[in-house]
C-alpha cells in the first residue's frame, strides 16, 4: 500500500513539473495532419510515422460510423424500453388538483397546506414514483463517447479525434515516456481551447491503466510500435459493453510466417507461408484479442480488418456474453496445409504442428494487393 502511495505521489510530482514546462517556436517545426497541427523539435525526440496517415484518416472515419451507430442503437434501445413499459397516465397530477369548489370540500378552505395534509400515503408515493422515473431519464441519456488512446506520442491522433469526431466528449491519450507526455501537452496547448477542453494527457503505464478502469471507455485504440499482444488482456477489459476496440499489429514478418515460434509465443497461433498469409495475419489478431476477451466472459464482432502497407489493423466491437461461454467455439476454425515431398519453403518437421492456426469468421478483410485466399475455408 504504501509502495502505491508513493508511485502515485512520483507520477504526480512529475505531472506537475510537465505542465510547467515552456517552449519557444522557433526550435518547432508545424506540422499540419487533418485539422490537427502538432509542434516537432528538431532533434527529433519524439516518433512520428509520417506513413501512418492513411491509418488515421481510415481510424477518423471507422469512429465518427460508430458514434453514428451507436446513436442509432441507444434510441431502438428506448424504444425496446417504451413497449415493454406502456407509459401509464399519470393519476397523480389529477388527483393532486383541487376539486372546482374547494371551498365546500369537506367544509375546508383552499389552503395549499392543508390539502398536503390530506394526501394520502398512497399519492405520495405515486410523487416519488413521477421522481424517480426522471432521473432513470436521466441515467438512460446518451453520454458522449469517451476515447481512450493508449499510446499516444505526440497526440496527433487524439488530436484529430478531438477536434475531427463530433460527439466526443473526452480523449485520455496515455504515454510511459515523459518527453512524449510533455510533447502531447504542448501540442494540446498549441491547438487552442478545443483540443483543451476534450483533450488530457497522463503520465502512465497504458496496461496498468486500463486495468484499474474496467468497462470506461467507449473506444480505445492500439497501435504501438510492433506487437500489440501485451495490451490485448488489459484493452478488452476498459471497454464498455458494444465499445469499439482499434488495434494495430505492425510486426507483419512475424504473423506471416517468418517465425512461428515467436507468432506463437505472441499470438497463440502459428502461422502458415502462402499466398494468403496477409488474411492469415488478421485472423491471427482476430483470434488473440477473441482469446483474451473470452477470459473475461465477452467476444468480439469484426467490423473492419484492413491489411495495409507493412501493417494490419482490425476494428471489433466487444460485448459481455449473457450466456454460455461455450456458444462462441462455434465461430472458430482451423487451417491445415497440405506437406509434399517438394515443399522446400519450410522445414518439414515443423509443418505437422502447422495445423493449429485459429481463424475467426465473418470478418472484412480489405487487401490492396489483390491476394485471394484460395486455401482458407469459413466453416
Amino acid at each position: 500500500m504504501e509502495h502505491s502511495m508513493s508511485s502515485e505521489e512520483e507520477i504526480g510530482d512529475e505531472e506537475k513539473q510537465l505542465k510547467n514546462t515552456s517552449f519557444d517556436l522557433k526550435d518547432y517545426t508545424i506540422i499540419k495532419e487533418g485539422e490537427a497541427e502538432i509542434l516537432m523539435h528538431a532533434t527529433n525526440q519524439v516518433f512520428y510515422n509520417k506513413t501512418q496517415v492513411n491509418n488515421r484518416d481510415m481510424s477518423i472515419a471507422v469512429l465518427r460510423t460508430f458514434i453514428s451507430q451507436r446513436k442509432l442503437e441507444h434510441k431502438a434501445m428506448l424504444a425496446r424500453q417504451a413497449k415493454a413499459c406502456p407509459k401509464v397516465p399519470d393519476e397523480s397530477v389529477s388527483e393532486m388538483e383541487p376539486p372546482a369548489d374547494s371551498s365546500q370540500h369537506n367544509g375546508m378552505s383552499s389552503d395549499g397546506c392543508k390539502l398536503l395534509e390530506e394526501m394520502s400515503q398512497d399519492e405520495q408515493c405515486s410523487i416519488s414514483d413521477v421522481q424517480t422515473r426522471n432521473l432513470r431519464r436521466k441515467d438512460l441519456e446518451l453520454k458522449p463517447a469517451r476515447v481512450l488512446e493508449a499510446l499516444s506520442a505526440s497526440g496527433l491522433r487524439a488530436l484529430r479525434y478531438a477536434r475531427e469526431v463530433e460527439g466526443i466528449g473526452q480523449v485520455v491519450a496515455l504515454d510511459n515516456d515523459k518527453v512524449s507526455v510533455e510533447s502531447c501537452r504542448r501540442n494540446i496547448r498549441f491547438n487552442g481551447s478545443v483540443a483543451c477542453s476534450k483533450l488530457e494527457s497522463h503520465l502512465a503505464d497504458a496496461r496498468v491503466y486500463m486495468l484499474t478502469h474496467p468497462k470506461e471507455f467507449d473506444v480505445v485504440d492500439l497501435d504501438p510500435y510492433g506487437s500489440p499482444s501485451v495490451f490485448l488482456d488489459s484493452a478488452v477489459q476498459s471497454v464498455v459493453d458494444g465499445g469499439i476496440l482499434m488495434c494495430t499489429a505492425t510486426d507483419l514478418a512475424v504473423l506471416c510466417g517468418g517465425n512461428g515460434e515467436v507468432c506463437y509465443s505472441k499470438y497463440g497461433s502459428y502461422p502458415l507461408r502462402g499466398k494468403y498469409c496477409h488474411e492469415m495475419a488478421l485472423r491471427i489478431l482476430l483470434a488473440c484479442i477473441e482469446s483474451h476477451a473470452n477470459r473475461y466472459k465477452r467476444y468480439i464482432v469484426p467490423v473492419l480488418s484492413v491489411h495495409m502497407d507493412f501493417y494490419v489493423r482490425v476494428f471489433v466491437r466487444i460485448y459481455s456474453v449473457t450466456g454460455a461461454i461455450l456458444s462462441i467455439f462455434s465461430q472458430s476454425g482451423g487451417l491445415s496445409q497440405r506437406v509434399t515431398p517438394s515443399d522446400t519453403t519450410l522445414d518439414l518437421a515443423l509443418l505437422f504442428l502447422k495445423i493449429a492456426v485459429i481463424v475467426v469468421k465473418n470478418s472484412i478483410w480489405v487487401d490492396p494487393y489483390g491476394l485471394h485466399p484460395s486455401m482458407i475455408k469459413n466453416g
